[in-house]
């Protein structure tokens, strides 16, 4: 699932090739029309003629703006949803739900092989898109200082992975990387936010913050190295995410895993407390 990293490569990469281009049309595959949350005869024409004048993140969404202030373009690409920029000749891709075919012959194209994206098209998405009026501060907001992480953490007293993955909480976090920042501040996934002393509540800020910041930069020097292309998600750079049963970096005791509810999360037994 694309979380705050890849969907920071998203926007800048997609900013660049798109914004000042106009959709000159949109196709979509009637068989993949599910991820649409919106008429596709009316997504189509509503979004045809408009000029790109930016593209956005909220959380886990990103917010396609357009220069005449009209309805946004909204994606959620959940747990599979992914883009391709590629010239109008290309050969199809698989799992295309819909492309924007934009001014200098590029397209623009979401890909989904579960169809659990979600596409809208809205002026008010507060209204129109489930939970985006619940989304909390962005994890990587230079607002969010420790007293106000600390002010918000007490009010979420589970587990400390469900509770990062709570969009309500912070923005953008979701099974990876909350894996990634409890290694990163010696925090076991299953132990209660309640249980937190303060010197703990600052570990985890502070992996929040560098954890996240640094992933956004490794993301950003792969794509530009040709590693991380927009359809693939690359996380071989991650420490325990993954890594069942491969030694522990920071103790070399065996990454543990633990299977649940269609998810997987990994952390080391040893060096999370």
């Amino acid at each position: 699932m694309p979380e705050l990293p890849e969907l920071e490569l998203l926007r800048t990469a997609l900013s660049g090739y798109a914004i000042g281009k106009t959709i000159l049309a949109v196709v979509t595959n009637p068989s993949r029309a599910f991820v649409i949350r919106y008429p596709p005869l009316d997504f189509a024409r509503d979004l045809t003629g408009r000029k790109i004048a930016g593209i956005e993140r909220r959380g886990k969404f990103l917010i396609f703006g357009f220069a005449d202030d009209g309805p946004s373009l909204i994606i959620n690409p959940m747990l599979s949803g992914r883009f391709a920029y590629c010239s109008r000749g290309a050969p199809a891709l698989p799992a295309t739900c819909f492309t924007l075919q934009l001014s200098g012959a590029e397209d623009i194209r979401f890909l989904d092989n579960t169809m659990m994206a979600r596409v809208y098209v809205t002026s008010d998405p507060a209204t129109d898109i489930p939970s985006f009026a619940d989304l909390g501060p962005e994890a990587l907001d230079p607002k969010l200082d420790f007293k106000a992480f600390s002010e918000r953490l007490r009010r979420h007293r589970g587990e400390l992975k469900n509770v990062l993955r709570n969009q309500a909480f912070v923005a953008g976090i979701g099974n990876a990387y909350a894996d990634e920042i409890l290694f990163e501040a010696r925090l076991r996934p299953l132990r209660r936010a309640s249980t937190l002393s303060d010197v703990e509540r600052h570990a985890l800020y502070d992996a929040i913050r560098s954890v996240l910041s640094q992933s956004v930069a490794t993301v950003q020097a792969q794509h530009a190295e040709g590693k991380h292309p927009l359809h693939r998600q690359v996380r071989s750079f991650m420490k325990v995410h993954g890594k069942g049963k491969a030694a522990c970096p920071r103790c070399g005791h065996r990454v543990s895993s633990v299977h649940a509810g269609g998810e997987s999360t990994f952390f080391c037994r040893n060096c999370q407390v």
